[in-house]
C-alpha cells in the first residue's frame, strides 16, 4: 500500500469550515421551529429523537446540494455516500453543539424549553 500525502489548502480548508458553521446554525435554527414547538418538547427530547433527526435533514442538505466537505478539503473527483455522510454528521453534531451554546452559555431558551426543564427539577424534587 502506498501512503500519499495531502497538502492542505487553508484557503480550501477555511471555506470548508465556514461552509460547516454556516449549515450547522442554519439547520439547528430551522429545525428549532420543530424542536421548541410547546407539544413536542418531551417528546423529542424525551426519545432521543433530536439527533438523528438533524442527522436525516443534514444528510438531505448536503446531499441536494453536494457539499462533501472531505471531498474539498481532499480535492477528490467526486463526493462519495461516505464523504456526504460524515460532513452531515459533523452539521448535525455542530447543530447541537451551537445549540449548547445559545441554551447554556448565552442562557437562550425557548418558553417550552424551559418549562419543560422546571418541570422535570420539580418531578425530581417531589420524588421520594
Amino acid at each position: 500500500m502506498e501512503l500519499t500525502f495531502a497538502r492542505v489548502d487553508f484557503d480550501v480548508l477555511t471555506e470548508a469550515l465556514i461552509m460547516i458553521v454556516v449549515l450547522a446554525f442554519f439547520i439547528e435554527r430551522a429545525l428549532s421551529l420543530i424542536f421548541e414547538q410547546k407539544y413536542l418538547v418531551d417528546p423529542l427530547s424525551d426519545r432521543g429523537l433530536k439527533e438523528p433527526i438533524a442527522l436525516l435533514v443534514s444528510y438531505a442538505v448536503v446531499r441536494y446540494w453536494h457539499f462533501d466537505a472531505l471531498a474539498i478539503i481532499f480535492q477528490a473527483e467526486t463526493t462519495s455516500v461516505a464523504g456526504l455522510l460524515i460532513t452531515a454528521a459533523v452539521i448535525a453534531g455542530g447543530s447541537k453543539a451551537s445549540l449548547k451554546l445559545f441554551q447554556d452559555l448565552l442562557k437562550v431558551r425557548s418558553t417550552a424549553e424551559e418549562e419543560r426543564r422546571t418541570r422535570k427539577a420539580t418531578a425530581l424534587k417531589a420524588a421520594p
